[in-house]
């Protein structure tokens, strides 16, 4: 399952001119060979060009085995350092000077400044949660407190500083249900250390030294690492739900795993108890998959009762095994027979009708049958494509060529779905000798996560289209990935075949910048990822690259947390009308239905300051008189021309005030009986330049803010 799960490949990055100038190795980021070799360079800082001689002084944060030493050699030489950790210091020194330090057996790395390209960083405030560019921001109580965010995954670094102190419970077996107290010492699934990336998107701490934490940094978190298969899920979903209700807390759970091959209408027994496992305070959110772009879908309608339909399949690049795992469904849901499927092998100039004793032989299975769940007639193929080609006496597979012939009654319509994780082939063009149209990427919403009907079904776009690793070399995605703020290539697009709005809302997974787990067996592979580090105690932790919609699904995770807290009661139903009426439609989200939602983006880009407004507003129609955890009266929404001010609960009047720096008064307003989720703006054009103090003041407290009108 590791595409569906990771979209990221070293194949697809393009190293930038910092990395080609690097001769052999070398301790210090890219950024600084120019320098380093005597050069003159110019840079951007403050949005202003600067030209900087290897004789000036430059910044950097050095890593070191031993920070006090290496900090005193510093200072010795007359140049400013500070220990910020064991392991890390903080230097002021000549640009001449970095390769004698990094010349040191001590000394590490010498790091370049890389808060630009820290992307994780970009998804708190393009998803509204907060806003740090200048004369913006979102002040507000809600973390997440008292809320569960639970993972289940694989590839947790349990001892990352993101989870430290949060986690209440872990799963302790991929097997079952148990959840237990006790850390686990290692994940034995961690492949690329994805549940590590995945979680900390979600509610990772804030830590010293990292701008890389998540969006729920109060909830409680519950760890599992899962071997994926749905009875294990089901378990493990199960009891996430029983250890919420018996602490009485809201939970939501994130699942970045699926599957491509099923019925895609979530009607599959697993789908619907996964279901009924949500409810008041209870929500699921899966990613829709990686599979955009990839023809492993095709729907087509038999034109005449003597006419075949033919589907040609072949195995992929990546498939090493030569398998095929695929699937075909008829649209009818009456519990009919509609048409048959052959498949054949063509060699030689031969066509080949295998029998069941040849496909036993090849060790190939098919089953088909009317599904009692939704009353559709399917077809399912498992196994050896060399096998079949051994079978039928070709000389090797790359002489056979793979049909689906599919025949019936005129009108008959059907879906076929080729698996894209373990066996990845694909639907392709052919002339002879038989007719097959290729397939495209439609109807691919994620099987066991996305599919399940009431989980929040989570598409991507892209945050940025290019970073810088630790090392300083910059690495652009924009082949990989598209544009910044368009629809990432890999998601996998709707719809699903059901009045499901699959997917619902679409957050940002392209080129997100999270915690690595250094215990992953790919871990040193994916170096040219890793983007900073961080000291705990006296061990280093990372912090790296990664995209697919795993990534987006658990953004929306950490933003659902924040207004399970504001409104604890919220429902599937509910989440989905929040996302009608708030999400972000633009030009790359694309054109939307009478509804405002397409099969790419469903609803928009999610809106997290708007999306509380709206779950404060139910919260108040629901009865709920008060937040779960909230210790001020309102929420600041801080623009540039206005300040939006956000009641979190009903309140007796409100009195808000703006005043001079000197103390006069220049604007006042009282209201009287403000309800929850009630806004008011305040409108900074009515100010001249200067400096202000904001205060709102209501019987449940004060809260005084400084305001600065440009």
């Amino acid at each position: 399952m590791k595409k569906f799960l990771l979209y990221a490949g070293i194949a697809l990055l393009t190293a930038s001119p910092s990395q080609a100038q690097g001769q052999g190795p070398r301790k210090w980021s890219g950024e600084f060979d120019a320098l380093v070799a005597g050069q003159t360079v110019q840079r951007i800082a403050g949005r202003q060009v600067q030209t900087v001689s290897p004789d000036q002084m430059v910044d950097a944060h050095v890593s070191v085995s031993d920070a006090e030493a290496v900090a005193q050699y510093i200072t010795d030489n007359g140049f400013e350092a500070e220990v910020i950790t064991p392991r890390l210091i903080t230097v002021t020194i000549p640009a001449s000077f970095i390769k004698p330090l990094a010349e040191r057996s001590d000394v590490r790395f010498v790091n370049a400044p890389q808060q630009c390209y820290a992307n994780m960083v970009d998804v708190r405030p393009e998803t509204g949660v907060d806003k740090v560019t200048a004369g913006e921001g979102l002040e507000t109580p809600f973390t997440g407190k008292g809320v569960i965010v639970a993972v289940i995954d694989q590839g947790f670094e349990y001892a990352h500083p993101a989870f430290s102190g949060r986690v209440v419970r872990y799963g302790a077996s991929g097997s079952t249900g148990t959840l237990t107290s006790k850390m686990p010492t290692t994940d034995s699934r961690d492949d690329v250390g994805h549940a590590t990336h995945v979680a900390n998107i979600a509610a990772g701490n804030k830590v010293s030294g990292a701008d890389y934490h998540g969006i729920a940094t109060g909830a409680d978190l519950i760890l599992i690492s899962s071997d994926f298969q749905t009875t294990s899920v089901l378990k493990q979903a199960k009891a996430i739900k029983t250890y919420a209700e018996s602490n009485d807390q809201p939970w939501v759970l994130n699942m970045s795993f699926g599957a491509t091959v099923g019925p895609h209408d979530g009607s599959t027994d697993y789908d619907r108890a996964m279901s009924d496992l949500c409810g008041e305070g209870g929500l699921m959110v899966a990613a829709m998959g990686n599979e955009g772009g990839t023809k492993i879908h095709a729907r087509r309608e038999i034109d005449s009762d003597d006419t075949p339909v033919y589907l040609k399949f072949k195995p992929g690049s990546y498939n090493s095994s030569n398998f095929v795992y695929g699937t075909i469904w008829g649209e009818a849901t009456d519990g009919q027979e509609h048409f048959n499927v052959q498949l054949i092998v063509y060699t030689m100039g031969k066509r080949h009708e295998l029998t069941q004793a040849q496909l036993n032989s090849a060790s190939v299975y098919v089953w088909q049958g009317i599904d009692t769940n939704n009353q559709r007639q399917y077809y399912t193929i498992q196994g050896s494509l060399e096998g079949l080609a051994s079978a039928v006496g070709a000389s090797s597979l790359s002489s056979c060529s793979f049909f689906f012939e599919i025949t019936g009654k005129a009108g008959t319509a059907f879906h076929a779905w080729l698996d894209n994780d373990n066996a990845p082939c694909e639907f392709v063009t052919s002339a002879t000798p038989y007719r097959a149209l290729p397939g495209d990427d439609e109807y691919l919403v994620g099987e066991c996560g996305a599919s399940i009907p009431n989980a929040v079904a989570v598409g991507s776009y892209n945050i940025r289209d290019k970073f810088t690793n630790i090392n300083g070399s910059s690495y652009s995605m924009k082949n990989a990935n598209g544009a910044t703020g368009a629809l990432s290539y890999f998601s996998s697009p709707g719809p699903q075949l059901s009045d499901a709005l699959k997917p619902a809302i679409c957050a940002p997974g392209g080129c997100i910048i999270s915690a690595f787990s250094q215990n992953s067996r790919e871990f040193s592979s994916y170096a040219s990822y890793q983007v900073a580090s961080v000291t705990s105690g006296t061990k280093k932790y990372y912090y790296g690259m990664m995209n697919g919609t795993s990534m987006a699904s658990p953004a929306v995770t950490g933003i659902l947390a924040l207004w399970l807290e504001a409104n604890p009661k919220l429902t599937y139903d509910d989440v989905l009308d929040i996302f009608k009426q708030t999400a972000r439609r633009d030009s790359q989200t694309g054109s939307a239905d009478e509804n405002g939602w397409n099969p790419n983006a469903g609803y928009g880009k999610i809106d997290a300051y708007e999306g509380l407004k709206v779950a404060l507003q139910k919260a108040d129609q629901s009865g709920i008189n008060q937040v779960m955890n909230t210790e001020t009266p309102v929420s600041f929404m801080k623009n540039a021309d206005n300040w939006k001010v956000l009641f979190n609960n009903d309140e007796s009047y409100a009195l808000i005030e703006v005043a001079s720096a000197g103390g006069q008064l220049v604007y006042s307003n009282r209201i009287d009986a403000p309800r929850r989720g009630q806004e008011h703006t305040v409108d900074l054009n009515r100010f001249a330049p200067g400096v202000y103090v904001l205060h709102v003041n209501t019987l449940a407290g004060s809260i005084t803010r400084k305001v600065v009108v440009r």
